[in-house]
Protein backbone atom coordinates (compact mmCIF):
# COMPACT_ATOMS: atom_id res chain seq x y z
CA UNK A 1 0.00 0.00 0.00
CA UNK A 2 2.96 2.32 0.93
CA UNK A 3 4.30 1.68 -2.56
CA UNK A 4 0.75 2.54 -4.17
CA UNK A 5 0.81 5.78 -2.21
CA UNK A 6 3.99 6.77 -3.19
CA UNK A 7 3.85 5.85 -6.66
CA UNK A 8 -0.06 8.31 -7.13
CA UNK A 9 2.07 11.26 -5.60
CA UNK A 10 4.86 11.38 -7.85
CA UNK A 11 2.19 10.66 -10.65
CA UNK A 12 0.25 13.43 -9.56
CA UNK A 13 2.80 16.20 -9.20
CA UNK A 14 4.79 15.26 -12.56
CA UNK A 15 1.76 14.73 -14.34
CA UNK A 16 -1.12 16.75 -12.56
CA UNK A 17 -4.01 14.60 -13.45
CA UNK A 18 -5.95 14.42 -10.24
CA UNK A 19 -9.00 14.00 -12.10
CA UNK A 20 -8.35 10.39 -13.93
CA UNK A 21 -8.52 8.80 -10.55
CA UNK A 22 -11.96 8.12 -10.60
CA UNK A 23 -12.45 5.46 -8.11
CA UNK A 24 -13.71 5.96 -4.70
CA UNK A 25 -10.47 4.81 -2.72
CA UNK A 26 -8.60 7.47 -3.96
CA UNK A 27 -10.77 10.44 -2.72
CA UNK A 28 -9.43 11.19 0.53
CA UNK A 29 -5.80 10.78 -0.61
CA UNK A 30 -6.26 13.21 -3.68
CA UNK A 31 -8.66 15.91 -1.19
CA UNK A 32 -5.31 15.42 1.43
CA UNK A 33 -2.65 15.90 -1.44
CA UNK A 34 -4.95 19.34 -2.72
CA UNK A 35 -5.31 20.51 0.38
CA UNK A 36 -1.66 20.29 1.04
CA UNK A 37 -0.60 22.19 -2.14
CA UNK A 38 -2.15 25.10 -1.40
CA UNK A 39 -0.18 28.07 -1.24
CA UNK A 40 -0.86 29.07 2.37
CA UNK A 41 -0.40 25.67 3.21
CA UNK A 42 3.13 24.94 1.08
CA UNK A 43 4.26 27.90 1.71
CA UNK A 44 3.48 28.96 5.53
CA UNK A 45 5.93 30.13 8.10
CA UNK A 46 7.72 28.62 10.87
CA UNK A 47 5.53 28.78 14.07
CA UNK A 48 6.59 30.33 17.36
CA UNK A 49 7.66 27.08 18.40
CA UNK A 50 10.40 27.27 16.50
CA UNK A 51 11.86 30.25 17.48
CA UNK A 52 14.57 29.51 19.97
CA UNK A 53 17.14 31.89 22.50
CA UNK A 54 20.51 30.84 23.41
CA UNK A 55 20.70 30.19 27.22
CA UNK A 56 24.40 31.86 27.25
CA UNK A 57 23.80 35.16 25.95
CA UNK A 58 25.22 37.61 27.59
CA UNK A 59 23.58 39.69 30.42
CA UNK A 60 20.22 41.23 29.66
CA UNK A 61 20.84 40.48 25.42
CA UNK A 62 19.17 38.03 25.14
CA UNK A 63 15.26 37.46 23.62
CA UNK A 64 14.16 35.54 26.80
CA UNK A 65 15.72 38.15 29.05
CA UNK A 66 14.51 41.10 27.28
CA UNK A 67 10.99 39.84 27.42
CA UNK A 68 11.32 38.64 30.95
CA UNK A 69 12.18 42.29 31.95
CA UNK A 70 9.80 44.54 29.52
CA UNK A 71 6.86 42.10 30.48
CA UNK A 72 7.65 42.85 34.67
CA UNK A 73 8.51 46.23 34.16
CA UNK A 74 4.79 46.79 32.15
CA UNK A 75 3.04 44.68 34.68
CA UNK A 76 4.47 46.62 38.02
CA UNK A 77 3.65 50.20 36.10
CA UNK A 78 0.04 48.69 36.04
CA UNK A 79 -0.35 47.41 39.05
CA UNK A 80 1.03 50.46 40.75
CA UNK A 81 -1.73 52.75 39.19
CA UNK A 82 -4.75 50.02 39.85
CA UNK A 83 -4.64 48.01 37.27
CA UNK A 84 -6.17 49.73 34.43
CA UNK A 85 -6.58 48.55 30.99
CA UNK A 86 -4.20 47.84 28.17
CA UNK A 87 -6.09 49.64 25.68
CA UNK A 88 -6.07 53.29 27.29
CA UNK A 89 -2.49 52.37 28.72
CA UNK A 90 -1.47 51.45 25.09
CA UNK A 91 -3.32 54.72 23.99
CA UNK A 92 -1.36 57.05 26.78
CA UNK A 93 1.78 55.43 25.84
CA UNK A 94 1.72 56.11 22.25
CA UNK A 95 1.00 59.68 22.85
CA UNK A 96 3.78 60.38 25.14
CA UNK A 97 6.09 58.64 22.97
CA UNK A 98 5.08 60.63 20.05
CA UNK A 99 4.99 63.71 21.65
CA UNK A 100 6.91 66.63 20.32
CA UNK A 101 7.56 68.65 23.87
CA UNK A 102 10.92 69.38 24.76
CA UNK A 103 10.65 67.50 28.24
CA UNK A 104 11.53 63.75 29.03
CA UNK A 105 9.13 61.18 28.07
CA UNK A 106 9.49 59.62 31.98
CA UNK A 107 8.57 62.84 33.46
CA UNK A 108 5.39 63.41 31.11
CA UNK A 109 4.44 59.99 32.04
CA UNK A 110 4.64 60.20 35.71
CA UNK A 111 3.26 63.40 35.72
CA UNK A 112 -0.19 62.08 33.80
CA UNK A 113 -0.82 59.30 35.86
CA UNK A 114 -0.24 61.08 38.99
CA UNK A 115 -2.88 63.67 38.28
CA UNK A 116 -5.63 61.52 37.76
CA UNK A 117 -8.61 61.34 40.15
CA UNK A 118 -8.11 58.29 41.47
CA UNK A 119 -4.29 59.00 42.10
CA UNK A 120 -4.73 62.35 44.15
CA UNK A 121 -6.96 60.22 46.26
CA UNK A 122 -4.71 57.90 47.17
CA UNK A 123 -1.61 60.51 47.67
CA UNK A 124 -3.82 62.57 49.51
CA UNK A 125 -4.48 59.05 52.32
CA UNK A 126 -8.42 59.78 51.31
CA UNK A 127 -7.93 56.02 50.32
CA UNK A 128 -5.85 53.43 51.16
CA UNK A 129 -5.74 52.14 47.44
CA UNK A 130 -6.74 53.57 44.41
CA UNK A 131 -9.52 50.93 44.13
CA UNK A 132 -11.21 52.12 46.43
CA UNK A 133 -10.51 55.48 45.20
CA UNK A 134 -12.34 54.87 42.21
CA UNK A 135 -14.82 52.89 44.00
CA UNK A 136 -15.83 56.47 45.98
CA UNK A 137 -15.91 58.14 42.10
CA UNK A 138 -18.05 55.60 41.29
CA UNK A 139 -20.69 56.10 44.07
CA UNK A 140 -20.35 60.03 43.46
CA UNK A 141 -19.34 60.85 46.77
CA UNK A 142 -16.21 63.14 44.79
CA UNK A 143 -16.78 66.54 43.89
CA UNK A 144 -13.99 68.53 41.49
CA UNK A 145 -15.26 72.51 40.98
CA UNK A 146 -18.31 71.75 43.21
CA UNK A 147 -19.53 69.18 40.33
CA UNK A 148 -19.49 65.27 41.17
CA UNK A 149 -17.24 64.21 39.31
CA UNK A 150 -17.80 59.96 37.81
CA UNK A 151 -14.35 59.60 35.81
CA UNK A 152 -11.74 58.00 37.80
CA UNK A 153 -9.48 58.79 34.65
CA UNK A 154 -10.23 62.95 34.73
CA UNK A 155 -7.30 64.56 34.21
CA UNK A 156 -6.80 67.44 36.95
CA UNK A 157 -5.03 71.02 36.48
CA UNK A 158 -3.38 73.53 38.52
CA UNK A 159 -5.60 74.96 40.91
CA UNK A 160 -8.90 71.97 40.80
CA UNK A 161 -10.73 71.92 43.90
CA UNK A 162 -11.45 68.22 45.21
CA UNK A 163 -14.33 67.89 47.60
CA UNK A 164 -15.94 64.93 48.99
CA UNK A 165 -19.76 65.03 49.11
CA UNK A 166 -21.17 66.22 52.48
CA UNK A 167 -23.41 63.14 53.01
CA UNK A 168 -19.90 61.11 52.42
CA UNK A 169 -17.64 62.19 54.46
CA UNK A 170 -18.38 59.95 57.15
CA UNK A 171 -16.93 57.16 55.44
CA UNK A 172 -14.00 59.32 54.22
CA UNK A 173 -12.40 60.19 57.90
CA UNK A 174 -12.57 56.38 58.78
CA UNK A 175 -10.81 55.02 56.23
CA UNK A 176 -8.40 58.13 57.14
CA UNK A 177 -8.25 57.12 60.48
CA UNK A 178 -7.60 53.33 59.67
CA UNK A 179 -4.74 54.66 57.35
CA UNK A 180 -3.71 56.94 60.39
CA UNK A 181 -3.49 54.02 62.89
CA UNK A 182 -2.09 51.64 60.55
CA UNK A 183 1.18 54.29 59.94
CA UNK A 184 1.30 55.26 63.61
CA UNK A 185 1.60 51.37 64.63
CA UNK A 186 4.89 51.53 62.27
CA UNK A 187 6.07 55.17 63.96
CA UNK A 188 5.41 56.39 60.10
CA UNK A 189 3.58 59.31 59.19
CA UNK A 190 1.90 59.43 55.78
CA UNK A 191 3.47 61.94 53.84
CA UNK A 192 1.54 63.82 51.37
CA UNK A 193 3.18 65.28 47.67
CA UNK A 194 4.16 68.78 47.67
CA UNK A 195 1.84 69.38 44.79
CA UNK A 196 -1.80 68.47 46.51
CA UNK A 197 -2.55 71.18 49.42
CA UNK A 198 -4.37 69.10 51.79
CA UNK A 199 -7.07 69.89 54.22
CA UNK A 200 -8.28 67.17 56.51
CA UNK A 201 -10.75 69.08 58.53
CA UNK A 202 -13.06 70.75 55.31
CA UNK A 203 -11.33 67.35 53.09
CA UNK A 204 -10.29 69.70 50.45
CA UNK A 205 -8.02 69.13 47.91
CA UNK A 206 -6.23 71.66 46.18
CA UNK A 207 -4.37 70.81 42.95
CA UNK A 208 -1.06 72.50 42.76
CA UNK A 209 2.31 73.11 40.50
CA UNK A 210 2.89 69.45 39.31
CA UNK A 211 5.47 70.20 37.28
CA UNK A 212 9.31 69.02 37.21
CA UNK A 213 8.60 67.56 40.76
CA UNK A 214 10.52 64.83 42.66
CA UNK A 215 8.26 61.42 42.34
CA UNK A 216 11.34 59.33 43.46
CA UNK A 217 9.85 59.30 47.41
CA UNK A 218 6.25 57.94 45.78
CA UNK A 219 7.56 55.18 43.47
CA UNK A 220 8.01 52.81 46.03
CA UNK A 221 9.31 50.37 43.45
CA UNK A 222 12.58 49.76 40.74
CA UNK A 223 10.77 50.98 37.74
CA UNK A 224 12.10 51.61 34.55
CA UNK A 225 9.69 54.50 33.36
CA UNK A 226 11.03 54.71 29.63
CA UNK A 227 11.08 50.54 28.97
CA UNK A 228 7.85 50.93 30.20
CA UNK A 229 6.77 53.53 27.69
CA UNK A 230 8.38 51.49 24.65
CA UNK A 231 6.90 48.23 25.43
CA UNK A 232 3.73 49.28 25.37
CA UNK A 233 4.11 51.69 22.33
CA UNK A 234 5.57 48.44 20.39
CA UNK A 235 3.04 45.99 21.65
Amino acid sequence: MGNKVVYKTVYLKRYKEVGKLQKKKWTMFIRRLTRANHFFQKYKPYSFNHYSSTKFASSGNSFKKRFKNNLLTKKTFNYFYGELKRKYLKKQMTAIYRSKEMKNPRNICIELFESRLDSVLKRAKFCSSIKEARQLIAHRHVKINQKIETSYSCILKRGDLIEIVDTSRRIVKVKLNNILKEHYNKVLFPTVPGYLVVNYKTLNIVFGNIENYNFSSLLNFQNDTDRAIDSYYRD
